[in-house]
């Protein structure tokens, strides 16, 4: 219900207004924002405020003519063509300053040139919800509203009416903006398909300007059914597949943020394009004010969604992010086993990563006594885990939380194929089964090397120098496992959004390697041609298309794990990391380090702490990686629950399979009378 004091407001400004023989926009401003519904409203639709208003101007006459007559002079002259091809329309490809554009315009809302519906609209629905809540209000309500205002239907209006008239103009202005879009470069290969046929876009250009010569000759009939609309539908038909082909070819080319940002900007001119063309219908069955209610709701909607951010972001970012997880997800189908072959092989190489990692362990503890500077730190620190990660990648080791960043793809693509299928997540309840065991056996395998690497190392050391390097450092590297007294949770959460960047930039790196065309350009480069075979130069295109994003990932993980001490000492914050596999080497450091002089609640605190990290770094990882690939496929959040409980219940009927793959059943052949037989035992 409208308040009294609300409903008193009302009867006031309409007074005011019917009183009132000037143009000013501030009484309008003033009635909308008494009818203006608030949240609580708006969730239980109530828009009793437009009701008052309707109920006001029927009962009283002179309050009716006074509003009448006061928006005959607001709307006399106003210009209406660029409402239609400017609002809610990014002005252009560049996406952080429309991003930038969007923000200012929430704080100083933006303004249009005064004498057109876009100023009135600016400063009249300068509300985001304004859109909404308009559209909801019942369009017979406001058709009748409209009409006791003495307003014509669209239907009415002849092609030499001036609303009309800037239609036309929007529908020519939408065109030119759409083909020189569609004729640029980028976006041009993107799809080659097209390098030898007609663009849909110039005959679009074509048929839009023969249409509107045709409107000028009172040639064209206000019917869907006519023969111009319906060819204007096809070619625009034909322009969203082009632009649908540029997105299914992004697999085979990669795509560029620009690209991604001019193709969104062609299907929303086309939507808009289309949208126009409507308006100028004659639709059978809706009445011609209905026809104008709409057309008005429709001008409120793209004014209110011109400082939109959080749909603006999601929109741009959503092809990206799937491109970017669908690289790391390719990259990343070798980290998930199937089978027993597979499951022990993921160990072996778990092994060898272990190794590395302790050799690091050791450099890291006696970069430490270096007498450098806070710069130089980071920088031999980042260094030190660069060449251990780079080196686990190309001897093809495993390090156990790369996986959850380079699988969350793979989860997300089979969430969706759930969601089409059968909506209950069981195929996915299986596959994350399969990633659990794959990141248990990785975890196994690098702990259970990389603490008696670290250990043996220490015993060697000191058979032949006679020291023990790792004394001074030993009691810091205990403490550094004591959940109980360190922060061990928040730093391993640190190091696990730092593997779900890592995944981000393989990803990204791999993207931008299929659009730049960089293995043609090196197999093709000139000089290159001068000094190597053509096979020796197809080996390093090939190397550099498999390897570039794995190497670069690798190397901006160990930066930001090398660099974030020093980084909290400049800011004065407690930021650390936390890996599992490189705390299991200091863990073997530590203990040689005190001579095996420790308590066993310390050990037992120490190996707690060692899975503690280890679970954390997988969970952030994968948490982060499976939200951006669901964003990326548009799969609702939400779904998560339904995920947890499904995996719950797959859990609860096999336990077995989220530690240890299926017992697989051996096949006997037997001859039997002569004749080879299968049998599974």
């Amino acid at each position: 219900m409208t308040s009294i004091n609300t409903q008193k407001e009302i009867i006031k400004v309409l007074i005011q207004i019917a009183a009132y023989d000037g143009a000013s926009l501030d009484f309008l401003s003033r009635l909308i924002y008494l009818i203006r519904p608030n949240r609580k409203q708006m969730k239980n639709q109530n828009l009793a405020g437009f009701s008052m208003l309707v109920q006001y101007i029927e009962e009283d006459e002179k309050l009716k003519l006074g509003l009448k007559n006061y928006l005959s002079r607001l709307l006399k002259g106003q210009k209406i063509s660029s409402s239609l091809t400017n609002s809610n329309i990014i002005s252009g490809i560049d996406f952080w300053r429309e991003l930038k554009n969007r923000l200012i315009y929430k704080i100083l809302p933006y303004q249009p040139v005064q004498g057109s519906i876009e100023y009135l609209l600016v400063n009249v629905f300068y509300r985001p919800s304004d859109g909404r809540w308009a559209s909801r209000l019942d369009n017979e309500v406001c058709a009748h509203f409209l009409g006791l205002l003495g307003f014509r239907g669209l239907y009415e209006r002849e092609f030499s009416d001036k609303l009309l008239q800037e239609m036309l103009f929007a529908i020519r202005v939408l065109s030119h903006r759409i083909t020189g879009n569609a004729f640029d470069m980028e976006v041009l290969r993107m799809v080659p398909e097209y390098a030898n046929l007609e663009s849909p876009f110039a005959a679009l250009q074509d048929e839009i300007d023969n249409f509107l010569q045709e409107v000028n000759q009172a040639k064209v009939i206000r019917d869907k059914d006519d023969i111009y609309f319906k060819h204007l539908h096809v070619l625009i038909l034909q322009c969203r597949e082009f632009i649908q082909r540029a997105y299914r070819n992004k697999g085979k080319y990669g795509i560029s943020f620009k690209v991604h940002q001019q193709l969104m900007l062609m299907e929303r001119l086309l939507d808009r394009l289309v949208i126009v063309l409507d308006f100028i219908v004659i639709e059978e069955g809706k009445e011609s004010r209905v026809k104008l209610v709409e057309f008005i709701k429709a001008l409120i909607s793209f004014n209110s969604g011109r400082s939109e951010v959080k749909d603006y972001i999601n929109k741009s970012s959503q092809l990206m992010a799937r491109e970017i997880t669908q690289n790391t997800g390719e990259k990343g189908e070798h980290y998930i086993t199937s089978n027993s072959r597979d499951y022990w092989k993921m160990f072996r190489t778990a092994l060898g990563g272990g190794a590395i990692v302790a050799l690091a362990c050791i450099v890291k503890m006696k970069l430490s006594g270096l007498d450098a500077s806070l710069f130089g730190k980071a920088f031999l620190y980042s260094m030190n885990y660069a060449t251990a990660f780079i080196a686990i990648y190309l001897f093809h080791c495993t390090l156990a939380t790369k996986q959850p960043a380079m699988t969350a793809a793979r989860l997300a693509q089979v969430i969706e194929e759930d969601m089409k299928q059968k909506g209950n997540f069981e195929q996915l309840a299986q596959l994350v089964a399969r990633v659990f065991r794959s990141q248990f056996i990785a975890f196994a395998g690098n702990v259970l090397m990389a603490f008696p690497v670290a250990l043996g190392i220490m015993f060697l050391w000191a058979y032949i120098f006679d020291v023990n390097i790792a004394q001074n450092k030993a009691d810091v590297l205990i403490q550094d496992l004591n959940f109980l007294l360190t922060p061990v949770i928040y730093h391993a959460a640190i190091a696990g959004v730092f593997l779900f960047i890592s995944g981000l930039i393989a990803g990204n790196i791999s993207n931008k390697t299929k659009y730049k065309n960089i293995p043609i350009r090196i197999k093709e480069h000139p000089v290159l041609k001068l000094l190597l075979k053509e096979k020796s130069r197809e080996k390093i295109a090939g190397y550099y298309e498999r390897n570039m994003g794995g190497i670069t990932s690798n190397l901006w993980f160990g930066i930001l794990m090398g660099c974030t001490g020093t980084v909290g000492v400049i800011l004065g914050l407690d930021l650390d990391i936390r890996h599992i596999t490189f705390a299991a080497g200091n863990f073997g450091l530590g203990l040689y380090g005190l001579n095996f002089q420790i308590t066993w609640q310390v050990v037992l605190i120490s190996i707690f702490g060692i899975g503690l990290i280890g679970f954390t770094n997988f969970i952030v990882s994968f948490t982060l990686s499976l939200l951006l690939a669901l964003r990326s496929r548009g799969v609702a959040f939400g779904a998560i629950f339904s995920i947890i409980g499904n995996v719950k219940k797959y859990f609860l009927l096999h336990p077995y399979s989220f530690f240890f793959p299926p017992v697989e059943a051996k096949v006997v052949i037997e001859k039997v009378d002569g004749v080879l037989e299968k049998e599974e035992v």
